[in-house]
């Protein structure tokens, strides 16, 4: 099975894939911050056709829209997102699978059972260790805040590691 999965949105998705468990391919896509959140999807559209051309999976997995705690403009541009990716997909005869945000970490046990370990930043954090850990990155985390985290990609990385099998459902360890 090979898969491309994305933890996308409009202003920064990371892509990763995988050919069966192994990981073959990681990137972040980060469209200029002065271009319209419409056009950002359309920039990303492109480098995001040809990784699939270059790659040539069979089935796109990407994180779901959470409908919880969500603004109308964050909900109406994630579900823009969702849309874009799936026209997309769909244009390339790509099966599609999403995951809820808390599917995906639960599967991977990145949830500790501390309610302070929920806050976001911790979970992007964690989502960074478990992919430098699981497989021997070198991404980075500076902060909730910072353009230089990469928690995008990591948890594009891990998000399909869980379609794929590559991570056995664990418990998290710091």
């Amino acid at each position: 099975m090979k898969i491309i999965a994305l933890d996308a949105s409009t202003t920064s998705t990371g892509v990763a894939i995988f050919d069966d468990t192994e990981l073959v391919y990681y990137t972040t896509l980060q469209p200029p911050n002065k271009l319209e959140w419409h056009e950002r999807l359309v920039w990303q559209g492109q480098y995001l056709s040809e990784i699939i051309k270059k790659y040539s999976p069979t089935e796109l997995v990407m994180e779901d829209v959470p409908l919880q705690k969500q603004g109308t403009k964050t909900l109406m541009t994630l579900g823009a997102v969702q849309g874009y990716v799936l026209g997309l997909a769909s244009s390339f005869g790509l099966s599609m699978k999403y995951y809820f945000p808390n599917q995906w970490r639960s599967e991977l046990g990145i949830f500790t059972g501390r309610r302070e370990d929920t806050k976001r930043e911790v979970l992007k954090q964690k989502a960074v260790e478990l992919a430098n850990k699981k497989f021997n990155l070198e991404l980075v985390w500076n902060g909730p805040n910072s353009k230089k985290s990469q928690d995008d990609v990591a948890e594009a990385i891990l998000i399909g590691a869980v379609r794929v099998g590559a991570i056995k459902k664990r418990r998290f360890q710091s």
